[in-house]
């Protein structure tokens, strides 16, 4: 089976990024976003990383394009 966490990502202005928070659907990231946009101190962005199974390039492209 596979699965999929989806990473709420700060980038920071003043350099380097963050991990804030994971989320179990992009969904919820994407609620996630519309708060964090809110402080002007980093960028934000959800990425999503596999957590189980076997993934290839292939499936990553495939999500990549449904979002």
């Amino acid at each position: 089976m596979k699965s999929m966490l989806f990473i709420l990502v700060a980038q920071l202005h003043s350099g380097g990024a963050q991990t804030v928070a994971a989320y179990p659907s992009l969904e919820q990231c994407r609620e996630a976003l519309k708060v964090a946009v809110t402080n002007v101190a980093a960028d934000y962005t959800c990425a999503a990383t596999p957590a189980e199974g076997r993934w290839s390039q292939k499936d990553s492209r495939f999500l990549m394009v449904k979002e």
